[in-house]
């Protein structure tokens, strides 16, 4: 059995067509994904590396996560 929960049938649908809750439903299951391919390297105030969500490249991923679920055919 899979650790990870799957994302209901009846959510995918609603989101597919466009159901604002659905979407925003999707997009938090996969936050943490995302957040983990957003990661950069920074560094702080005193010179030392850190890593760092990238709001930018977060924002675009989830965008184009947005037109993928929009443009998804379930037939």
């Amino acid at each position: 059995m899979s650790k990870h929960k799957l994302i209901p049938y009846p959510v995918i649908t609603a989101a597919v067509r466009g159901a604002p809750k659905a979407v925003n439903q999707v997009l938090d299951h996969y936050s943490g994904y995302i957040a983990a391919l957003s990661m950069r390297r920074g560094y702080d105030q005193n010179g030392n590396p850190c890593l760092a969500v990238d709001e930018e490249i977060r924002r675009l991923i989830e965008t184009k996560l947005i037109v993928a679920i929009l443009s998804f055919d379930l037939n």
